[in-house]
């Protein structure tokens, strides 16, 4: 078996499956140890595919092969032109896989170095973006509805790798973390907006593997995750989070001072990650894991909530861009009731003086402005209230909230605002 052909079995499944190509491509590794050696080759294959689908169906459009689907043969076609534009596609090779994916050789060794600009040059407006940058049309309508400005801009940014941050445990400075983090090739830079947050310069994929991380010195975090804890402001209060996922929000509560937190999941299996973080961290005695449902608020006596309910997940897609494949409007609308079901419920729920703050890494409209126009619109108790500190953009269509954009502010892509309970 080829590199094409295994990012092409990858990339099929992680659709079908509706799952990270990352754990797709673990459990194959770790069934064909023998294909270890293809590991480099494959993530580059699987992430430009992923990254670049709509372009690379336009020129196989252009070819004329279609419609496109999701099967491995059509991902392999894609992997061959993926290959072909970054001219690496060897002539042997197209000609072993080209007929296995149902297109010709020829016709693909003739794209070779070509500019991916000149088969979109009889498009204009959104639709030549939506195919240039490979995001559904309808991903750009809801981003233009949020107001988002230089919308190229972003996209070519959430197209990249993402840059890394941590999150630093309190009595550790960075400096001295820096200092010892340097002796595994590890290079952090403080960042100038949170002083518990650094970024990873150099040697990222290290990080997980250092006797500071098993010690609990510190948390990879997204810097924009990382401001949710603190626009909270839990010092001294009893915090909630109840879709609190593996608790990385829930511990940064407990080291900024919250007398107490409790963390909780719809599902059982999930506060399964979270006992592991909160063991590594030592934060047990701090951080309760609850199972509930948080459509039907199970406490009543807290300061500070976070609301991080799931979502589209369009800010992450520089570390998974492979859910751009199969997200859908539909998707996005399933997304928007469940969140406003959450926020509506905490905040009918929340005593007063309590603080929540509504999170999602995505940018869309739907899950941001709508649902909280939506809330605001039915609970008069509850008051907006603009998400200090404040790092990122104010929306034009929400200024009383916060939007951190990749092209901007080198994180994820990420809305906060914050309410106060009246």
């Amino acid at each position: 078996m080829l590199p094409e052909e295994v990012a092409a079995l990858i990339l099929a499944d992680a659709v079908r499956l509706r799952t990270s190509m990352r754990e797709v491509a673990t459990r194959f590794f770790s069934k064909h140890p023998e294909l270890d050696y293809m590991k480099p080759v494959v993530r580059v294959l699987s992430l430009g595919v992923a990254r670049n689908y709509l372009l690379l169906d336009h020129v196989l459009a252009s070819l004329g092969y279609g419609p496109p689907s999701h099967s491995t043969n059509w991902m392999l076609a894609r992997v061959l032109v993926f290959e072909a534009l970054s001219n690496k596609l060897k002539p042997s090779r197209a000609r072993k896989l080209a007929p296995k994916a149902g297109v010709d050789a020829d016709k693909l060794l003739d794209l070779r170095g070509a500019n991916p600009r000149e088969f979109v040059k009889g498009l204009g407006g959104i639709d030549k973006l939506s195919v240039l940058y490979s995001f559904p049309r309808w991903v750009l309508e809801e981003l233009l509805s949020a107001g988002i400005d230089n919308i190229a801009q972003l996209l070519q940014s959430l197209n990249r790798d993402p840059v890394r941050w941590i999150r630093v445990r309190p009595g550790i400075s960075v400096a001295e973390l820096a200092t010892r983090l340097a002796r595994h090739g590890i290079v952090i830079e403080p960042d100038k907006d949170l002083d518990d947050v650094a970024m990873i310069a150099r040697g990222a994929s290290k990080a997980p593997h250092t006797p500071e991380y098993q010690q609990g010195l510190f948390v990879l975090q997204d810097k924009a995750s990382a401001l949710v804890g603190h626009v909270a402001e839990p010092y001294n209060k009893v915090g909630v989070d109840p879709t609190a996922g593996a608790a990385i929000k829930a511990s940064h509560l407990a080291w900024l001072g919250a007398r107490y937190v409790i963390a909780g999941d719809v599902k059982a299996q999930r506060l399964g990650e979270a006992k592991h973080t909160l063991r590594r961290l030592k934060l047990g005695h701090l951080v309760d894991l609850v199972v509930g449902d948080a459509r039907k608020p199970y406490l009543s006596r807290y300061g500070t909530v976070i609301v991080d309910p799931p979502c589209s997940d369009i800010g992450r897609l520089q570390y998974e861009p492979e859910v751009k494949l199969w997200l859908t409007r539909g998707d996005v609308r399933f997304y928007r009731r469940l969140q406003y079901r959450i926020l509506r419920a905490i905040l009918e729920a929340a005593p007063r003086g309590a603080r929540v703050v509504y999170s999602v890494c995505t940018l869309t409209y739907s899950e941001t402005i709508w649902v909280v126009k939506k809330v605001l619109s039915e609970i008069a108790e509850a008051e907006i209230v603009e998400p200090e500190p404040l790092i990122g953009e104010k929306p034009r269509k929400m200024p009383k909230a916060q939007r951190l954009l990749p092209n901007l502010h080198r994180t994820q892509g990420f809305f906060i605002t914050k309410f106060i309970k009246l």
